[in-house]
């Protein structure tokens, strides 16, 4: 069972259930929640982001990228100690789940499946199944093709956070976009954390990550185009975070206590590269929640 765990890399989940923390506290600071959308809303995500996790590791497995990893410790295919076949049945009853607990989370928001905005939604987690399926296998695999860093900025935030909101509120407000634009950023930055402490062994098999390409501006110092990058992900989160407070008020400055975080983060990105590149993603991610956990802050005292 373990091994089936260390394979969902419970520790991305943080990350995927920002998103909706996020959106679903927006909308009850405007009065409006569900104990039970919440819980689906969070289930979703979940079983999304571990289904993204696993048909990663199954396809970056098929095309060799993941055989010889250094920068990570080896996960359970790399290990041997679950074939392709037991991998393929967890990929897919993962599938199942994250359907049927979408399908449950529009019953529950919307009352019934057979409305315009419930067509909406059906189409949008097609979309968001289709994106975790084929970031990594088909022909031509998207996230091979420098296109992953847009896919995580539009499901981790526009997706994700103006999405729960709509579900607890049945309307967006605008200051939520600007929230939509911090997490779908700071979304983006993980995934760059990640393309660059794997640089050199995507590079060698051809797989295009954002931080390859990138890494044709200076050849000489492959990694720090990447590096800039993550920097301008990181303060543009903050600049939409600055266009929140401006439309709230000061009470949504709630989020500063997430800023050493980030800049901690960022210290380490100046200095690490490979498996180094772990510790700046730990302290991302832990950015990343105490920044969502604002919302539940803000939501509850105000």
């Amino acid at each position: 069972m373990r091994f089936f765990i260390q394979s969902m890399r419970p520790r991305t989940l943080l990350l995927s259930c920002s998103s909706i923390v996020a959106g679903a506290f927006l909308a009850k600071s405007d009065g409006f929640f569900s104990m039970a959308i919440f819980v689906f809303l969070l289930l979703t995500a979940s079983l999304l982001q571990v289904l993204s996790n696993l048909v990663n590791e199954l396809g970056d497995w098929k095309r060799g990228t993941d055989k010889e990893q250094q920068s990570r410790k080896p996960l359970s295919l790399q290990n041997n100690r679950l074939s392709e076949k037991q991998f393929g049945c967890f990929i897919m009853a993962t599938a199942l789940l994250a359907m049927g607990s979408g399908l449950l989370l529009l019953r529950t928001a919307l009352g019934s499946l057979l409305q315009v905005d419930s067509f909406f939604f059906l189409i949008l987690g097609t979309l968001s199944l289709l994106a975790a399926v084929l970031y990594s296998v088909g022909k031509k695999p998207y996230g091979y093709h420098g296109m992953g860093d847009l896919a995580v900025f539009v499901f981790f935030g526009p997706v994700a956070v103006v999405g729960s909101y709509y579900l607890m509120a049945r309307i967006p407000e605008g200051e939520v976009y600007y929230i939509a634009g911090a997490m779908g950023l700071f979304s983006t930055a993980v995934l760059n954390v990640n393309n660059i402490r794997d640089f050199e062994n995507d590079k060698k098999h051809g797989k295009k990550t954002f931080a390859v390409l990138l890494s044709y501006v200076n050849k000489e110092n492959a990694t720090k185009p990447a590096k800039w990058y993550q920097y301008l992900l990181i303060g543009g989160a903050f600049f939409c975070s600055g266009f929140y407070v401006w439309s709230s008020g000061f009470c949504g400055c709630l989020f500063l206590p997430s800023l050493p975080f980030f800049i901690c983060h960022l210290m380490l990105v100046k200095r690490s590269n490979g498996r180094l590149m772990d510790k700046a993603l730990l302290l991302l991610i832990m950015g990343i929640g105490v920044y969502a956990l604002s919302f539940v802050l803000y939501a509850l005292l105000f």
